[in-house]
């Protein structure tokens, strides 16, 4: 009778004592990065990049898109049959 006595306030007071579950702080990923929710990130989907926030949707991660072209990133312009070939510039002048 006394160990019942004994073990039911131990094991309560391990019940009470036992720590919480710590909650990760919610992140997106991209680009084998993560980001915090309100960051932005640009992101390329299907060949066509766009910029995009990390935000919250329903308590889960969800990238919300905001432009639909990345800052820094100018059109590259397209090779025409006029355009050179690629190369080293010629260091002295050529005769025809």
């Amino acid at each position: 009778m006394a160990i019942r006595f004994l073990v039911l306030p131990v094991g309560l007071a391990l019940a009470l004592a036992a720590p919480t579950a710590v909650l990760a702080a919610p992140t997106c990923l991209a680009n084998g990065k993560s980001f915090n929710v309100g960051e932005t990130a640009c992101l390329t989907l299907a060949g066509e990049s766009h910029l995009a926030r990390c935000d919250m949707v329903l308590n889960n991660t969800s990238w919300t898109r905001i432009k639909d072209d990345c800052p820094g990133n100018a059109p590259k312009p397209h090779p025409t049959s006029m355009s050179p070939t690629p190369g080293p510039a010629p260091t002295e002048p050529t005769e025809k």
